[in-house]
């Protein structure tokens, strides 16, 4: 019987991110985002009904996240169809023509 080789590892080498070394803007939105957590943190802890506040709260966030989304979907297929479609209608690819 013959010894099988392992194989080798793909010389192909990822990008690395760090949140610590990228822009200005970045950072300020980090710094955005803590400051709306110790925000969100603050009216939890000072409400009648914590869990209440903290479900509002979350479902907020969630429409916000929600929407990002959404516009970033509807600028990617603006970007990548022949004309801008709108929602739900879906446009005539470039490589089609």
């Amino acid at each position: 019987m013959a010894a099988v080789k392992p194989k080798g590892k793909s010389k192909v080498t990822r990008k690395k991110t760090s949140t610590t070394t990228d822009s200005a803007v970045d950072k300020n939105f980090m710094v955005a985002l803590q400051a709306l957590e110790e925000m969100a943190k603050g009216q939890i802890i000072s409400a009648k009904d914590p869990f209440k506040t903290g479900i509002r709260i979350v479902s907020e966030i969630k429409k916000v996240t929600l929407r990002l989304e959404n516009e970033i979907e509807d600028d990617s297929r603006s970007m990548t169809e022949a004309y801008d479609s709108g929602p739900g209608v879906v446009g005539m690819g470039i490589g089609v023509l």
